[in-house]
């Protein structure tokens, strides 16, 4: 330590030269020392030379801790960044797999993430009803069936897959110009897909089922033309969902072919579940043929729980493939005869004494069926507002028959029957190709 309490003080020659004298355990400041004191002289440098070297080691572990701690600052950075890159490359991977897996999209904004409505066929807001003389009828309305409340977009449906191959390698036709988020055009003959708009996206078929219900009662009824009386046990459930119907009453005689009529045309539920019960016993059983029958065309993203088109989350197609089951269908010559017909009358009965008649819900809603180079010569709408509005339609086009499938909703159509304009947009621009080439 030192003292601040010294009166030591010596004089040499030099004034201005101050020493410090040994003071007990330390040193005191003085102004001056005798030269000659080589005592206090080698004590001095002494105690002068191990400050210094105390400050040196001093000064050198100072930065031996400086370096350490660079080097740990240094270690704690790299190690942050590199579990920064690795945080980054696991989300991109969670991420390209969540693509992969497609979730999109019924489908589907465009598909209908909308309120619940009833399966039908998508001309009610036209105001279109049976022709006059129709009476006690309350199909051929286009009135909607409904099945389950709750409205999911097609795209973002875990039952509704993306995939399929049947994509046309070239398009013929540009089928952006529909407002339908979903189209698929084939060539009747040989099955050639000719353009596509999403067409192997899954899609809900609503009434468009009732195209595979009809052919495959045609395949199981062995006489089309017996008489049976309309069982009466289901009408309730179908007034409970407001299903679309043909005419025909529970109890009422009814020749099996006009219920192939009224099942294809108005759309009848009742006709549907009719047709069912005399080719399979029960609507269940039924099923089983029509996917038995989706099985043997060979389609992987069609699934039918039941013969009227009801919404059912399990009821599943896609444009291309209802075109492929249309076009097998067409092949029948009893089932393209009720499928291009235009309307279609029933005989007297009891309940009907002047009989009654319906209309196609597609040709009921054209003024004609005139596109380039030909006409649309049958189809079958549907529309729940889960499926949107759909429509398969065929036209015969320069002496050849082609096939189109449109579904799920539009975003903002001119035409509330956006379906139907499709449909002769599509196939006027196919006559102009088909024209073109052949001018060539």
């Amino acid at each position: 330590m030192y003292s601040d309490h010294t009166d030591n003080r010596h004089y040499n020659d030099d004034p201005d030269i101050a020493t410090r004298v040994p003071m007990g355990n330390g040193f005191s400041e003085t102004k001056t020392r005798q030269s000659g004191s080589r005592y206090m002289d080698k004590r001095i440098r002494d105690a002068a030379g191990q400050h210094a070297s105390g400050s040196g080691d001093h000064g050198k572990n100072r930065g031996s801790n400086r370096s350490r701690l660079f080097i740990f600052l240094t270690i704690i950075l790299l190690v942050l960044i590199l579990c920064a890159v690795a945080a980054i490359v696991l989300m991109q991977r969670q991420k390209n797999g969540a693509g992969q897996d497609g979730s999109g999209t019924l489908q589907n904004a465009a598909e209908g993430s909308l309120p619940e409505n009833k399966a039908g066929d998508g001309t009610a807001g036209a105001g279109q009803d049976n022709m006059p003389g129709d009476a006690g009828q309350d199909g051929g309305s286009d009135a909607e069936d409904q099945d389950q409340a709750g409205a999911e977009e097609v795209t973002s449906s875990d039952d509704v897959q993306e995939g399929g191959s049947d994509e046309a390698q070239t398009q013929l036709v540009d089928l952006s110009i529909l407002d339908s988020p979903y189209a698929s055009l084939m060539d009747a003959q040989t099955g050639e897909l000719l353009a596509v708009k999403r067409g192997d996206e899954k899609i809900f078929p609503a009434s468009m089922t009732k195209m595979l219900t009809v052919i495959t009662a045609i395949e199981n009824i062995p006489d089309l033309d017996a008489t049976i009386y309309m069982e009466e046990d289901f009408y309730e459930d179908l007034y409970d969902e407001d299903a679309s119907r043909a005419g025909f009453e529970p109890g009422e005689e009814a020749v099996i072919r006009d219920l192939l009529y009224g099942a294809l045309l108005p759309s009848g539920a009742e006709c549907c579940i009719e047709l069912a019960r005399q080719a399979a016993g029960s609507e269940s059983a039924f099923v089983d043929l029509m996917n038995q029958k989706v099985a043997d065309l060979g389609l992987v993203q069609t699934h039918f729980t039941n013969c009227t088109g009801l919404h059912d989350t399990e009821q599943f197609s896609t444009c291309t493939e209802m075109a492929k089951i249309l076009r097998s269908a067409m092949q029948n010559e009893t089932f393209l005869d009720v499928f291009t017909t235009h309307r279609y009358s029933v005989n007297p009965t009891s309940i009907h004494p002047e009989g009654f008649t319906f209309w196609s819900t597609l040709f009921k809603a054209t003024a004609d069926e005139i596109v380039t180079g030909g006409e649309i010569i049958g189809g079958k709408t549907g529309f729940t507002d889960e499926a949107g509005h759909c429509l398969a339609s065929a036209a015969e086009i320069y002496g050849e028959k082609y096939i189109l499938v449109t579904a799920g909703w539009a975003e903002d159509p001119e035409n509330e029957l956006y379906h139907i304009d499709d449909a002769f947009r599509a196939y006027n621009a196919l006559g102009s190709a088909l024209s073109e080439e052949n001018a060539g």
